[in-house]
């Protein structure tokens, strides 16, 4: 074990990205260095999961927060242009739009940035609208490490929120998805807390960055990209309606959202009686936002 070959000495060891409680045990064992070998040891720990910090014996935690809007331009400037002097002033507005819809995640920035470097001011529009619609990959696969890590029940609750649900408070929540999980929801959504997937707002609503947010939407959406009445959730306008039409009878959806006001051509294309013949809906969501 390590710390036998460090044993009396002054040590910093840091581990990034730990994500299982035995790759803790394998490396440094428990956490009594100092009392039991003689090291004095300063030791750092990153992770995604609060709860193995807590499970370890961790005393001191920090969250890591998303860069600050200036930091996070100089952050995009110097990998788009490598430079953190002013650039062209036509390029002002989309090193906004970039920082406003990452909020500062500084592994979004650098991937946005080195892909954008070089391009037209033409090229960084249209790629913004692109990201917005369907996640950048490499961003998606760096961020799916943790949804792929839940067990597969907390993966459900994971994107029953995202796709659903979003923005209610923890036990309104808690209510709409009963009738999916019964009493285990509290459970559930602390362990996406530790897991950082989602965070638990001052007045207890449950929120999301943005791009965690459309990661899970794109899981969802991938799961059945064409025919939209095998997908569990429904939250866009245009597929609903696009599964009312079909057969709701043999649609497998079991959850909708569906937001209004919505426009007299688009009320009148739904087939409101086709709800009775959805079998498999367990949660309808009608939200006004007027």
């Amino acid at each position: 074990m390590i710390k036998n070959k460090l044993r009396g000495k002054k040590v910093l060891l840091v581990l990034d990205d730990v994500d299982e409680h035995k790759q803790l045990q394998a490396i440094v064992g428990n956490s009594d260095w100092e009392s039991k070998s003689g090291t004095r040891v300063v030791l750092i720990i990153t992770t995604r999961d609060k709860q193995l910090l807590t499970s370890y014996g961790v005393k001191i935690t920090h969250e890591v927060k998303e860069l600050d809007t200036d930091d996070a331009i100089q952050l995009l400037k110097w990998k788009a242009f490598k430079t953190y002097d002013e650039v062209d002033q036509s390029y002002k507005q989309v090193l906004n739009d970039v920082v406003t819809w990452t909020s500062g995640l500084p592994l979004a920035l650098e991937v946005i940035g080195s892909n954008l470097f070089g391009k037209s001011i033409k090229v960084w529009e249209s790629a913004i609208k692109q990201y917005q619609r369907i996640p950048n990959q490499e961003i998606f696969k760096i961020l799916k490490v943790s949804f792929d890590a839940l067990e597969e029940e907390e993966k459900s609750v994971f994107l029953d929120i995202t796709c659903c649900v979003k923005g209610h408070k923890r036990t309104e929540i808690e209510d709409i998805l009963h009738s999916l999980y019964d009493n285990c929801m509290k459970y559930h959504i602390e362990v996406l807390v530790d897991k950082s997937l989602m965070q638990i707002s001052d007045n207890d609503r449950v929120t999301f960055h943005d791009l965690i947010e459309n990661m899970g939407k794109e899981i969802d959406r991938q799961k059945s990209p064409k025919e939209i009445g095998k997908r569990r959730r429904l939250w866009l306008l245009e597929d609903i309606i696009q599964v009312l039409e079909d057969n709701p009878g043999t649609s497998e959806v079991k959850i909708i959202r569906l937001d209004f006001p919505i426009s007299d051509k688009q009320e009148t294309s739904i087939e409101w009686n086709a709800f009775n013949d959805m079998e498999n809906l367990k949660a309808l969501i009608i939200r006004n936002d007027i």
